[in-house]
């Protein structure tokens, strides 16, 4: 089953009404144990942090972004979306 297409321009919306920017913005994700390299490849640079669930096939992340724009969480979001298993929180 293929997921639903994501409403990128209605969040991006959400974030211009809620935030002054530049904004630290806050994104977490649980992602399958096997697809976390994928995901960490996309915070090099920035500090994160990850906890493994009790039974170890799931890893939850949780990463601080200095953006500078709205559009720049939505790319975020855009890339880890590609990831097969991850949600974003």
């Amino acid at each position: 089953m293929k997921p639903e297409p994501h409403d990128w321009e209605a969040l991006r919306e959400k974030l211009d009404r809620g935030h002054v920017w530049p904004h630290d913005y806050t994104f977490k994700f649980i992602v399958p144990q096997e697809r976390l390299a994928e995901l960490q490849a996309q915070w090099e640079d920035v500090a994160f942090r990850t906890r493994e669930s009790r039974g170890g096939r799931y890893v939850s992340l949780t990463a601080v972004f200095r953006a500078a724009s709205a559009d720049e969480v939505v790319e975020r979001y855009r890339r880890a979306a590609e990831i097969p298993g991850l949600i974003a929180l």
